[in-house]
């Protein structure tokens, strides 16, 4: 059975970091549980950077992430 969600994994699966591609928070937390380290894997990983605003948006947003996880 799954544990229910907290208010945190509930924010996370809703907020979207990257407009572009509409990838959610908790897309990002898992790859970066998973070892990731830098923008550039992220971006890989998810196409993330690859939109009409080329990161502008989302680049912050993942440093953020980068800088301070969890």
């Amino acid at each position: 059975m799954n544990k229910p969600a907290n208010a945190s994994e509930i924010i996370d699966n809703i907020k979207v970091i990257c407009q572009c591609k509409m990838i959610k928070k908790a897309a990002y937390k898992k790859l970066i549980a998973q070892g990731m380290d830098s923008i550039a894997e992220l971006e890989k990983a998810t196409g993330a950077g690859s939109g009409e605003c080329g990161g502008k948006r989302c680049g912050p947003r993942l440093r953020e992430m980068l800088n301070n996880p969890g």
